[in-house]
């Protein structure tokens, strides 16, 4: 009898949390798992799940506060029942605690939430409910140990209930090298990721590389006042807005890139520079979260204090500058990520904890 998963998911929009939940759920069907998704909103990475054969399953989930959460709880329980889950998997503070709740109706064996971020987005009365989450869950997965420390130090959870397994990330297919001074970052355009840092520090790049352009993928609820900004700085000419892209076009736009940067001032383990990593690009990061155990500095990329713009522009016109540190750079890093990142090796971290909690042979 094959071990039995069920992931529960927000939505199947592209996102680095759902990207995550579906690639662990499609290397876990490569290794004979049976993998059900429950999610309340669709969106393109269905398809993935289709083509994988991992089933799915929609249930619309209300608010945590709203009346109608108790039949979400009760049918997902009768979900659990029926699909006879081993383990059940939520992925975020909006399906913790439904998830941990439906799980102990049906007596699943290991109960597993998770936590992708440092959730300065949510209430006090928010972060109450997800630390009775990870109280009630037989695990709690984080993908970075600055999350961890987090989770023990300010929630109080206990420590051997809190595991840190990294985000995966795969090949997304020919690796093309660079040709053109592009400075890409791929960021939604939220507090967090400080696109007013990178584009005052591109200011600076143009001022020493002339001929540099500046690529930004994502979108969000800043992208205007970035707009604004680089119209301030008198980057619009060089600033090119894509937009929020598919999965196979945003490895096309690494694929452009000289370098690739991430600016942001709070981070777990972003996908993003695993992503343009594994695009053999050289990353100019900042120092925030996991990141600096990813990108060695001065071995896969450079690492910058977070809102400093005159460093992370250094660090760019150098590797804008000599081609040849960059591309040294990007073939370091693509090797290094697809060993130590691969969804195959996700899977198995994820076996092994499942066999932990007495779940599979």
């Amino acid at each position: 009898m094959s071990l039995r998963v069920v992931h529960v998911l927000d939505s199947l929009r592209l996102g680095g949390t759902e990207m995550q939940a579906v690639a662990l759920a499609r290397a876990l069907t490569a290794h004979g798992v049976a993998n059900h998704l429950v999610y309340s909103h669709s969106g393109p990475l269905a398809a993935r799940l289709t083509a994988s054969g991992v089933t799915t399953e929609h249930i619309e989930m209300p608010g945590l506060l709203h009346p109608a959460l108790l039949g979400f709880v009760l049918r997902l329980a009768r979900t659990l029942r029926a699909r006879r889950a081993d383990v059940v998997q939520s992925y975020g503070f909006y399906r913790n605690l439904a998830v941990v709740i439906a799980g102990r109706l049906a007596g699943v064996r290991a109960i597993v939430t998770g936590r992708r971020g440092f959730g300065t987005h949510l209430t006090p009365a928010q972060h109450r409910i997800d630390r009775l989450a990870y109280r009630l869950a037989h695990r709690t997965v984080v993908n970075a140990g600055v999350l961890r420390a987090r989770l023990i130090e300010h929630d109080g959870v206990r420590p051997d209930t809190v595991v840190v397994i990294p985000n995966c990330v795969a090949e997304g297919g020919p690796v093309t090298p660079a040709r053109d001074p592009i400075v890409g970052m791929v960021a939604n355009f939220r507090p967090p990721k400080d696109h007013v840092t990178f584009l005052h520090a591109a200011a600076r790049v143009a001022a020493i590389v002339p001929t540099a352009e500046i690529h930004l993928v994502g979108a969000g609820p800043e992208q205007a006042a970035a707009r604004r900004l680089a119209g301030t700085l008198a980057l619009d000419s060089r600033v090119t807005f894509l937009g929020a892209l598919a999965p196979d076009q945003v490895w096309a736009a690494l694929n452009r890139f000289a370098v690739a940067v991430l600016a942001s001032w709070s981070e777990g383990m972003p996908n993003s520079v695993l992503e343009a990593m594994a695009a053999a690009r050289p990353v100019v990061a900042t120092a925030v979260g996991d990141v600096p155990s990813v990108v060695r500095d001065g071995v896969t990329g450079f690492v910058v204090p977070p809102g400093d713009a005159p460093a992370l522009a250094s660090a760019i016109a150098r590797l804008l500058k000599e081609p040849s540190l960059a591309a040294q750079m990007g073939t370091a890093a693509r090797e290094y990520v697809l060993a130590a990142h691969g969804p195959e090796r996700m899977a198995r971290t994820f076996l092994d904890l499942y066999r932990t909690l007495g779940a599979g042979a």
